[in-house]
């Protein structure tokens, strides 16, 4: 138990108490996080072909207006110590949770292309991850991680929220992982807000900074 509270602020350490404590599956690891930016647009520095245009797609951004890409960095991983199988990250277990709904994969029907009449299908699903990953992305798809702690990695990845969040004023979004029992823990800093990411767009942090105090 003492390695599962090791690493985490006070408070996330009495969350890592009562979720190594409870009768439920015991965390494999802990996961610190930096919700580092909302972006409202994703270009793409090589523009994609898609299924729904007669055109190669240059950017996407969401049918509703507040739609947004939340875009997050994975700092480090501290996998316990009795995970005998490791812990398997995967970019595609992350969702965003927001008062109770969580959000995550690619609805059909949410994305604009190039600002046209056309909008995303389910055929077109898979090249807008992969186009949207090459963006932004950091970090391997996937990766076992064994028991350890593996510092400053700086996986970075996006999230498409396609509508607004009910009552959300631009603060840190909290993350989930479907998947093996974990705790994530945000360093608290709030993400900046960005019209645009990708292709000539304005970058995005890559790497964590220092927790909130």
């Amino acid at each position: 138990m003492g390695h599962c509270l090791r690493r985490i602020g006070t408070s996330a350490a009495l969350l890592a108490l009562a979720a190594c404590a409870g009768p439920k599956p015991k965390a494999v690891a802990v996961l610190h996080y930096q919700h580092v930016a909302n972006a409202h647009e994703i270009r793409f520095t090589n523009p994609i072909p898609l299924s729904a245009a007669l055109y190669r797609v240059g950017y996407l951004s969401p049918v509703d207006s507040q739609g947004f890409w939340a875009i997050f960095v994975l700092c480090n991983v501290d996998v316990n110590e009795h995970a005998q199988r490791g812990f398997h990250y995967s970019v595609n277990g992350f969702r965003v949770r927001h008062e109770g709904k969580e959000y995550g994969g690619l609805p059909p029907y949410s994305l604009r292309y190039q600002g046209q009449l056309d909008l995303n299908n389910t055929g077109d699903t898979m090249p807008i991850l992969d186009a949207v990953a090459a963006e932004i992305q950091e970090g391997p798809p996937e990766q076992v991680f064994h028991s350890g702690f593996y510092p400053d990695l700086n996986y970075r990845f996006a999230i498409f929220v396609p509508k607004a969040l009910a009552n959300y004023a631009g603060e840190e979004l909290t993350l989930t992982y479907k998947g093996q029992p974990a705790i994530l823990v945000g360093n608290g800093k709030p993400p900046s807000d960005l019209h645009a990411v990708g292709g000539t767009a304005a970058g995005v942090a890559a790497a964590c900074v220092p927790p909130s105090p």
